[in-house]
């Protein structure tokens, strides 16, 4: 009876560790992947990291980027300055020490007059759709895909022509009233 409790027990793990997207195949793009590496296209680049302590971090300030403190070896990013029509890449990587079913992040821009409370809130039902609820894809200008440690993506969007101040967040559950918040300001 003991084996078949234990047994039984062993499966249901196995099984959910599954269902949560745990053990398969993390090979996707990594920190260390070369499509990750600057390219020498004239897009502005901006390295982008996601933290555990829910901020938005950098490796150094960088131009054109507002920091403020730090988290370890990386300095948080409040905001980044674009000229409007610049074309501008975003290279987003998470580093953490749990898993990605615990901590994962992604970075979306907004639209300038997109709710963002009400984009995350309505965004944390679409667990499928990596926190992005379809009802309000309208209001993103740019996502990367939800990654998990060591994980990356890279997006590269045209920075909106109508000066002003644009939101971009983490979706990931409870990241973003976490504070896990910064902005694209426009001139």
């Amino acid at each position: 009876m003991r084996k078949l409790f234990i047994s039984t027990l062993l499966a249901s793990f196995v099984f959910m560790l599954a269902a949560c997207g745990g053990g398969g195949d993390t090979a996707e793009q990594t920190s260390d992947d070369t499509s990750m590496a600057p390219a020498d296209d004239g897009v502005r680049t901006v390295e982008v990291i996601g933290v555990d302590d829910l901020r938005f971090a950098v490796p150094e300030g960088g131009e054109r980027l507002v920091t403020e403190g730090s988290s370890g070896q990386f300095q948080i990013l409040e905001s980044i300055e674009a000229s409007a029509g610049e074309e501008l890449r975003i290279n987003m990587r998470t580093v953490s020490n749990l898993p990605p079913t615990a901590m994962s992040h992604n970075f979306v821009l907004l639209t300038m007059d997109a709710d963002a409370d009400q984009f995350a809130r309505e965004s944390l039902q679409a667990a499928d759709n990596d926190y992005i609820s379809p009802e309000y894809e309208e209001w993103v200008i740019a996502a990367t895909e939800m990654l998990g440690d060591g994980e990356s993506d890279s997006i590269t969007f045209t920075v909106p022509e109508e000066p002003g101040t644009y939101q971009f967040i983490c979706t990931f559950p409870g990241h973003y009233s976490g504070g896990m918040v910064g902005t694209l300001v426009v001139s």
